[in-house]
């Protein structure tokens, strides 16, 4: 049965083999040429052990026929190189079909990431790429299902070479390497003739640097040229700057290990971008982008990817993205659907200078449809620089990203005449509960304190609170920039030469919202805000605008304007800017405090100012005076290099000769100078690095206090009423905590910008029982175009902006020492970028066509409304108890056709009822209410029940003054 099932197999495949193309036979492997390494192993056997001269084929451990034998580089902290490559002559020109080699790894800590093979003909003078791909050791130690037994095969298609060079890379210099064969086989034809000498081997190592080539792939656009603005520190040919072909660049070289890198610095630029030169246009269905970081050192966190077709003169968006820094192989798959493009531009952008930026590789898929004809020709390093400069289209008429849709995006004026509507109807019976609050905002139920009409600073309980003019407690939540005003909402509209600037698809018609424009120190501007104020709340704009403003700002819970612009006729509590004199001594940004002039300037600029004409504004909290600029030790740094002349360095040399009992030899000694006085001293420049440190926060903290002494004096002569709240100090920037505490005795609180979802940073002023405020605080997403400012304060979504806000201001109030804060902004920045430093933050309460991120002061509103209980207890974990115990008053009855009673309103984790009534007749449970014959006092007590645990409880008896029925 067997042979008979054989024979009928036969039948079948014999006619199927005889119709299949066969295959040349491989021909034997070369025997003839030499090789050398640029590493030579560092273990094995011989005789490649530690050889750096050339090892004839035969001879060596690569091509001696062998699999036993082999070349192996072990892995140490010492062998800081991660490739090693390879270079073999093979002492003429051959055709070559194809490149075999081995790899056996002896143990799992072995392997090989990556291998790339090129070669160059003898007449050539660059190399072509003919291979780059991972291997088996892209894990280490390798996982069980990979082979120790490797072999792979290079195709080279009869192509004619006379040198190959073949690189292999580890995952880290820890992982050892190991090559056992290289078979080099060649094709059909006749090796060259009259070949050049043999090469010695530190020819062949010289060979490594010449440029690489790549072969263009079906489908891809693999022509063209790029450019960096900025010459990168990394990356072989484009380390050394002007265009860079595709054929020979590190970003289209098919290899993921190797980047073109921008290390970071000190004076690094936080943002590099790169132009490609297509050539011609081209339809392009995919970009691909790959960036692999070696560890979360190299990184970046926005990309945007800007096009142009040839004949268009501005660029247009195909992609954003975010990058997060834990991400080490990030890759960007951007969808171009048959999008024309000749031009494109990758923008990179890293928050923290220091961060080095890699870039690895571009894939441009080609689309359906032809390239374009008769293309100009191609730019040269000139053009490739014009391009970066020129403009892309970002926004609509209304000021809106052009890229993206969502929800209530505005299409006409008629839409937000709607939006308009619609938010009245839900704000006309929105106001301040004047049971709850005092007319400041001030808690009732958190009982009477002293009061003088002016806002104060007390320590109630333990936990330091404002108290306002009428004396109730008061934590404030605040917002900045509450202004149609403020021109950091606009955006340039010109270049600073007078040109247009061409960013827009239209501009507000500039006669109808003439006021939307204006020309400011920072050039041309126009302010979308304001076109689009105009737009929805027509003639009389400004009086509506402040009705919802104040009315939204109630609804969601804030109770304050805390920084920068404010429109005056907004009836709120307020704070107040000094900024500083032009004409003060600066060290870098810092002020220099002992100039002996400082206390006159100060008088003669802040009496300019007029404080004294807002000092009995009982609406007014208090004074920040100047913003982020404190001292730290690069202002110290500066300062010692100074010569006498500068004030600060003659009180250095006073401050040292105090510290140290006026002891010239100490000082000396400690300092490493040799001055014969201390006026000697103060002309000697000084090594910042010989300072012992106590000295350095000494220096600093008589600094700080010498400052605000002269600051409080000079504004109380103006305005003796008001607080003084410091200076607005970034904790992390242009500052140290020595000056922000050392002149903390001049400082009714301490004021602070902190962009960050910790409250970590109250601790350090806890131990000082010190009052502090947040004033500028802000989440953002990178949706809608806009940007966030920091991956700290970063959110995913409009939504999560709103969870960041409850989770950092509940964990702020928890802290005895924090008296309120600041969120910054009222609306976004514009998408365009404000004038002065392009910023276009997501910062805002609204965007710029005056639509509230609902989803976002939803959950404000609920994290406000038990902000003071939060701050009272010292936890954010409320209870029923905690909450029935605040409520202490109800307010008035509504009279009218349909009476009503308004209940206390509580965060959504609670639910109240009525759960007494002593006239239900009157007051129902339910809540209804029948007007009496005459005016009747009830009495209710309601029941306060946590909606996901935090129990229940009662309020005490609360009287509620029931009006009469009207006479008919």
């Amino acid at each position: 049965m067997l042979p008979r099932l054989l024979t009928a197999l036969l039948v079948l495949l014999v006619p199927l083999l005889v119709s299949l193309p066969a295959r040349a036979q491989l021909q034997p492997a070369l025997t003839t040429g030499a090789y050398a390494y640029d590493q030579p192993p560092n273990s094995g056997a011989g005789p490649d052990l530690g050889q750096s001269g050339l090892l004839a084929f035969g001879q060596g451990a690569l091509a001696d026929a062998s699999v036993t034998t082999r070349a192996q580089w072990a892995g140490d902290g010492s062998a800081r190189y991660k490739e090693v490559s390879i270079v073999i002559d093979l002492l003429r020109d051959h055709p070559l079909d194809q490149i075999t080699i081995v790899s056996n790894a002896p143990n799992r800590y072995f392997g090989i990431a990556a291998l790339t093979v090129r070669t160059r003909a003898e007449a050539d003078d660059d190399y072509t790429s003919i291979r780059s791909q991972p291997w088996y050791g892209t894990a280490s130690p390798l996982p069980a299902d990979v082979p120790l037994t490797n072999t792979l095969t290079v195709d080279l298609g009869n192509r004619t070479a006379r040198l190959v060079i073949i690189t292999i890379a580890r995952l880290h210099e820890y992982q050892h390497m190991a090559l056992n064969e290289i078979s080099i086989h060649p094709g059909p034809g006749e090796p060259g003739t009259a070949p050049a000498p043999p090469l010695s081997a530190d020819a062949l190592r010289t060979e490594i640097t010449r440029p690489v080539r790549q072969i263009p792939r079906p489908g891809m656009v693999d022509a063209g040229n790029y450019y960096a603005e900025v010459t990168p520190h990394d990356g072989v040919p484009d380390n050394g700057g002007g265009v860079v072909p595709f054929s020979h660049g590190e970003l289209f070289d098919r290899d993921l290990t190797r980047s073109v890198g921008w290390r970071g610095s000190a004076n690094a630029p936080k943002t590099v971008s790169v132009v490609f030169d297509l050539l011609a246009d081209h339809p392009l269905d995919t970009i691909k982008i790959f960036s692999k970081a070696p560890n979360q050192f190299w990184s970046f966190d926005e990309i945007t990817v800007t096009y142009r077709a040839e004949a268009e003169s501005t660029y247009r968006i195909a992609a954003r993205g975010v990058r997060t820094r834990a991400e080490l192989d990030y890759r960007l798959e951007i969808p171009m659907t048959g999008k024309t493009a000749r031009f494109l531009r990758i923008q990179l952008s890293r928050g923290n200078q220091y961060l080095h930026i890699p870039l690895s590789e571009i894939e441009l898929t080609q689309g359906s449809g032809q390239t374009g004809q008769n293309p100009a020709p191609p730019l040269d390093a000139d053009g490739l620089r014009h391009e970066l400069s020129r403009h892309t289209k970002l926004a609509d008429q209304y000021g809106q990203y052009l890229y993206e849709d969502w929800p209530g995006k505005v299409t006409s004026d008629a839409r937000l005449s709607e939006d308009r509507e619609q938010e009245w109807e839900r704000l006309r019976k929105v106001s301040l509960d004047r049971a709850v609050y005092d007319q400041y905002g001030g808690v009732k139920a958190l009982g009477k304190q002293p009061a003088d009409g002016f806002f104060r600073l007390r320590k109630i309980e333990g936990k330091w609170w404002f108290v306002t003019p009428d004396g109730y407690p008061f934590l404030l939540k605040g917002v900045d920039s509450v202004s149609h005003d403020e021109w950091g909402y606009g955006t340039l509209y010109k270049e600073p030469g007078g040109g247009p600037r061409d960013v827009f698809e239209s501009l507000p018609d500039p006669v109808r919202y003439k006021e939307a424009y204006a020309t400011t120190e920072r050039g041309d501007v126009v302010s979308f805000v304001k076109a689009n104020l105009m737009r929805k709340y027509g003639r009389g704009w400004q009086g509506e605008w402040r009705e919802v403003t104040t009315r939204r700002l109630v609804d969601w819970g804030f109770n304050g304007l805390s920084k920068w612009a404010r429109d005056p006729g907004l009836r709120l509590p307020y704070i107040d800017q000094v900024p500083a004199p032009a004409d003060v001594i600066k060290v870098l940004w810092a002020i220099d405090p002992f100039d002996p002039e400082f206390a006159a300037k100060l008088d003669r600029h802040i009496a300019a100012r007029d404080l004294a004409a807002q000092s009995t504004d009982p609406w007014l909290i208090g004074y920040f005076f100047d913003n982020e600029r404190g001292w730290n030790a690069d202002v110290v740094k500066e300062i010692l290099l100074k010569d006498a002349t500068l004030p600060a360095k003659r009180a250095f040399a006073t401050y040292m000769a105090g510290a140290y009992g006026h002891d010239l030899a100490r000082v000396n000694a400690v300092l490493g100078v040799t001055a014969d006085s201390f006026e000697a001293l103060a002309a000697t420049p000084i090594d910042v690095a010989k300072l012992p440190a106590q000295d350095m926060k000494g220096f600093i903290r008589l600094a700080s206090k010498t400052y605000y002494t002269a600051v409080r004096t000079a504004i109380r002569k103006q305005d003796p009423h008001h607080l003084f709240l410091g200076s607005a100090l970034v904790p992390t920037w242009r500052t140290s905590l020595d000056w922000n505490i050392g002149g903390i005795d001049q400082l009714d609180a301490v004021s602070l910008d902190v962009y960050s979802d910790s409250a970590g940073y109250l601790s350090d002023y806890e131990a000082l029982d010190k009052p502090v405020l947040n004033l500028e605080y802000s989440f953002s997403t990178t949706e809608r175009g806009l940007r966030a400012i920091n991956a700290a304060t970063r959110s995913a979504s409009i939504a999560e902006r709103g969870a960041k806000y409850r989770s950092f201001v509940e964990a702020q109030a928890t802290s005895p020492v924090f008296v309120g804060s600041g969120w910054f902004v009222y609306y976004d920045q514009a998408v365009t970028g404000r004038p002065g430093d392009g910023e276009s933050f997501n910062f805002g309460l609204l965007n710029q066509q005056d639509q509230p991120y609902t989803e976002m002061t939803d959950l404000m509103r609920d994290a406000n409304l038990t902000l003071e209980l939060v701050h009272r207890h010292g936890t954010h974990e409320l209870t029923a108890p905690m909450v029935a115990d605040s409520i202490t008053r109800l307010g008035p009855v509504t009279r009218g056709h349909d009476p009503a009673l308004a209940l206390p309103r509580l965060p959504r984790a609670f639910a109240l009822e009525i759960a007494s009534s002593s006239r239900p007749d009157i007051v129902a449970l339910d809540g209804t209410v029948r007007l009496p014959a005459r005016t009747t006092t009830v009495t209710l007590v309601l029941k306060v029940t946590g909606t996901s645990g935090g129990g229940t409880a009662t309020t005490a008896p609360l009287r509620l003054k029931v009006p009469r029925a009207p006479q008919r």
